[in-house]
């Protein structure tokens, strides 16, 4: 081939898998595993069926994988920079990448109370701080998980917190990204809302296929996990693929894969789906790997 042709062609194929805002749109998302899979307690918690959190890397490298989420609430309660680099030197030993910091529970940054919101910032700024220094591109935060305020109250401390947060996650080059996680947040009208009035490139969605309880007493939820996530797709980066249970086939039945891949397919931002089994009637290893699998196939059949 002519030097010139080859330029020429070359140019053209990229353009071909590049939007117009420089999204790649035809190539495949990553694939990572949630440490919830494997690891059901936390930290020094008993746990008959999980592992220790250092030899998480090597584990999920033996199941196929290549990128990791980490969760906060597996490391030890008083961590320190030892504890830190102890995991990131396991993960280089693995051969194996960090993606995404799963954090929440330690405070509401969209609290009501100013002082209480400045306080839970306060400790995130520290959990991105840690997601940084893991080398993962993301933190996942949640938010607005319980409805004590009406939408648009809480909507406006929602895009204060998220604003500072997301502020702090710019000077160390990260992203936050914001799950349906119950309350308001799974309520996918309000959680694009708040998307696009804090109006930041380093926010977006992560959309998880269960998480769609909004109270409490009495329990509801929104009606329909496909419509949520057509709503929440436009901004949807990374993807917490929840399986259970399976059947002969193995599909997953609780979520129709085929059905929500379709909907993945045109999310302009998706970059990661990830692996989470929360199932008890087959081994964590064996569901991680159906999962995974499932992700595979519907990734082959319908990207």
């Amino acid at each position: 081939m002519k030097r010139s042709t080859f330029i020429k062609s070359s140019i053209l194929g990229s353009i071909a898998t590049i939007s117009l805002n420089g999204i790649k749109l035809n190539s495949n998302p990553k694939i990572s595993l949630s440490p919830w899979s494997i690891m059901r307690k936390g930290y020094g918690e008993i746990d008959p069926g999980g592992i220790d959190v250092y030899d998480y890397p090597m584990i999920a490298k033996e199941l196929g994988f290549n990128y990791i989420e980490h969760e906060m609430f597996h490391f030890p309660k008083n961590l320190d920079d030892k504890s830190i680099f102890k995991m990131v030197s396991r993960c280089q030993e693995a051969d194996i990448k960090s993606v995404l910091l799963l954090t929440g529970g330690i405070g509401d940054i969209t609290d009501t109370n100013k002082k209480y919101r400045k306080i839970a910032l306060e400790k995130y700024k520290r959990w991105m701080d840690i997601a940084h220094l893991l080398k993962c591109k993301s933190m996942r935060n949640v938010c607005a998980d319980r409805i004590t305020v009406s939408r648009v109250e809480k909507l406006k401390y929602a895009i204060e917190g998220v604003s500072e947060l997301t502020d702090h996650g710019k000077k160390l080059k990260m992203d936050l990204l914001i799950e349906n996680h119950n309350g308001y947040s799974s309520d996918p009208d309000w959680l694009v809302t708040l998307i696009k009035k804090v109006n930041s490139k380093n926010l977006g969605i992560l959309g998880d296929f269960t998480n769609w309880k909004l109270t409490d007493n009495p329990k509801t939820f929104f009606p329909d996990a496909y419509k949520g996530f057509q709503i929440m797709s436009p901004y949807i980066r990374f993807v917490s693929a929840k399986s259970e249970k399976f059947n002969i086939n193995g599909q997953e039945i609780n979520t129709n894969y085929n059905k929500m891949f379709k909907i993945l397919k045109n999310c302009p931002q998706l970059e990661c789906i990830g692996v989470e089994f929360f199932g008890n009637e087959i081994a964590r290893k064996k569901g991680i790997s159906q999962t995974k699998n499932l992700i595979e196939n519907s990734l082959s059949t319908i990207f």
